[in-house]
């Protein structure tokens, strides 16, 4: 088992450089600080893999085997790396001479750390392993059960993984897989590669997946926070969002909600940091995003698309985009996306749940108290969007000074209205199991606006 282990390991890194590439040649304004790269690209890299997979085995005819997944992975390293020579004419080589220096630099900046800060650090280091001893041990030892067993996110990735190819009869109930057939296929894919470098699938090598958004997601916003924010601040904040059970929980659920969620968040902080002033990159970094969140689940397409186009046209509008930076922001995220919505066109698929783009407009007046209830007071968040709505409620001087502010806090409502109003006010509400899963997808945002609206940072930063 620990070979198999060590296997799913090396599969893992194989898909870093390509990603890490990607964000390097996205950040033309040399924006992004390492760790941040790091870690986007880690997340790049799987979903751009899954997504070239996808498109190899459909449109190429490709049968999923060693050398379709490694194919994958490593052409992209070299068209990314050409890309970026022809840009800098220099390639971003690791170089062995600047890592000491860097690891000495790395444990001065640890020292100056005052007593609190080095306090705080470990105690989230400390909970960390615990909760991720914790995880794999639920993923070790508690199979899958009992958990939409037609619509498990597993089941498609197994019958992919046992049919070494993306079922493409829709006469057929395996049709991409089986479940809901308009559900995209990232999740399924990545979990399709574990398996193959496992040698079997298997649910404690397969979930392994969702420690890994778990973890992804953190470190993500750990190191997406600028520097000039307080570094206990950072620390506290990272510890909350690490601390929120039911995020937790999906740490070792073979759902795609705490998958979707890391892209989702990027896709809206990294316009709330390009407002800020803190570069075009992030602005880049936002469409590229959106793009993996359409890849990712239905509500990326359904919900987070329009909401973007719109906000992004408004700032179009009141001229804090150039054009020819919205033309290619929305250009590299069509090219991004192209394979899986050709793909969804071409065979007619639904682009919401349930396989059905149709809906009728109804008052569930019976959900409003169960909504109500889930959202504040259940679902594991707590006071968590009480806390939200008192900020922005008594936070008006902040909102009135800042247009990233503004945007932050006027996304992260419009899109938490729409997910709820679809409770309330469609027929597409069957039941409320997804509920709080919907929610939890926010609640990254949701974390780091209450640590922005209490820290200093826009005092520090001239924010536009």
């Amino acid at each position: 088992m620990i070979f198999s282990y060590l296997k799913i390991i090396l599969a893992i890194l194989i898909l870093w450089p390509r990603g890490y590439l990607l964000a390097y040649l996205i950040d033309r304004s040399k924006s992004f600080g390492f760790g941040f790269k790091f870690f986007v690209g880690w997340l790049l890299g799987i979903a751009g893999f899954t997504l070239d997979v996808f498109a190899a085995n459909v449109f190429g005819h490709q049968p999923l085997t060693w050398w379709v997944f490694l194919g994958s992975s490593v052409t992209q390293i070299f068209g990314f790396g050409f890309m970026i020579f022809i840009a800098e004419k220099k390639l971003p080589w690791p170089n062995s001479k600047h890592f000491i220096p860097w690891l000495k630099v790395q444990r001065q900046n640890f020292k100056s750390w005052d007593l609190l800060t080095k306090s705080a650090f470990g105690f989230l280091v400390l909970t960390l392993i615990i909760r991720v001893g914790a995880s794999l041990w639920q993923i070790t030892y508690i199979p899958t059960y009992d958990f939409d067993a037609w619509n498990n996110w597993n089941l498609r990735a197994k019958v992919i993984y046992t049919q070494a190819a993306v079922p493409l009869d829709s006469n057929q109930n395996f049709y991409l897989g089986g479940g809901i057939k308009s559900y995209p296929l990232n999740d399924s894919i990545f979990k399709v590669w574990l398996a193959f470098a496992a040698g079997d699938f298997v649910d404690r090598f397969v979930n392994l997946a969702s420690l890994i958004y778990y973890l992804l997601l953190l470190a993500i916003f750990y190191f997406s926070v600028p520097k000039n924010v307080n570094r206990l601040f950072k620390i506290i904040a990272t510890y909350a969002l690490s601390s929120l059970p039911l995020l937790y929980f999906h740490s070792h659920v073979p759902y795609a909600d705490l998958l979707f969620s890391i892209f989702l968040f990027l896709t809206v902080i990294s316009i709330f940091y390009f407002l800020a002033g803190l570069g075009n990159s992030y602005f880049y970094l936002s469409g590229i995003a959106l793009a993996f969140s359409i890849w990712t689940k239905n509500e990326g397409l359904s919900i987070i698309f329009p909401v973007m186009v719109f906000s992004s046209l408004y700032l179009l509008i009141i001229k804090k985009l150039r054009f020819k930076d919205w033309f290619w922001h929305w250009f590299f995220a069509a090219l991004t996306i192209f394979p899986w919505l050709a793909f969804r066109f071409l065979n007619r698929l639904d682009i919401l749940s349930g396989d059905s783009s149709t809906f009728n407009l109804v008052f569930n007046s019976q959900f409003i108290s169960e909504v109500l209830s889930s959202i504040f007071l259940r679902s594991h968040f707590n006071f968590l969007w009480l806390a939200v709505f008192m900020l922005i409620i008594f936070g008006g001087n902040n909102l009135k000074r800042s247009l990233s502010l503004q945007y932050l806090t006027g996304l992260l409502a419009v899109i938490f209205f729409s997910y709820n109003g679809i409770i309330i006010f469609t027929d597409k509400a069957y039941d409320l199991s997804a509920l709080a899963r919907i929610n939890m997808q926010l609640t990254p945002l949701a974390v780091a606006l209450i640590m922005f609206y209490f820290h200093k940072f826009f005092a520090k930063i001239k924010l536009s």
